[in-house]
């Protein structure tokens, strides 16, 4: 009986678990469609940056997602016993992350500092290294610009605050 109760325990944490990334999987989708299609419609025929509206979205949709798979994973038995070795062990885990993931944060913080300074935006015709092209979109970890045959490059954001871009067009602020 009591092996019952256990088996019943743990298939319903486990289908709790599955019904939440469900959710997370659905609401972030929908969410980014739906902001998408709002900023589309506010800036549709006026000369509006849409760059911060597409960083935003980027954002909530994130957010979503790390705080639904987060949700998740606390449900999971397992997690627990994880989550007890990595704080036994927090001190070489916090430095073994911070060596893999320097060049991640480095990129994130540029991706910030980009869409706040604002050197260029979506549309503006830019080069960099030899590249040129309109750049199609600029994220947290790079900014995506396509040439005049359709081939996008993607620059990692730290790359682009340490060097030297031409920006060819460029609306007033």
């Amino acid at each position: 009986m009591n092996e019952f109760k256990q088996f019943f325990t743990l298939s319903e944490t486990f289908i709790v678990f599955v019904v939440i990334i469900a959710v997370t999987i659905i609401a972030g989708l929908l969410l980014g469609k739906f902001l998408q299609n709002k900023i589309n419609e506010k800036t549709k025929g006026h000369k509006i940056d849409v760059t911060s509206f597409v960083f935003l979205k980027h954002m909530m949709v994130s957010t979503v997602y790390f705080l639904g798979f987060g949700w998740a994973f606390l449900l999971l038995p397992i997690t627990h016993t994880f989550a007890h070795s990595l704080l036994a062990g927090a001190g070489a885990t916090t430095l073994i992350l911070g060596f893999a993931s320097q060049q991640l944060f480095t990129n994130l913080l540029s991706g910030f500092f980009l869409v706040i300074k604002r050197p260029f935006k979506i549309s503006d015709q830019i080069e960099f290294q030899g590249c040129r092209g309109k750049v199609v979109e600029i994220n947290m970890q790079s900014t995506i610009i396509e040439d005049e045959n359709g081939d996008r490059t993607i620059i990692p954001s730290s790359l682009i605050l340490n060097d030297k871009i031409k920006v060819f067009t460029s609306a007033s602020p």
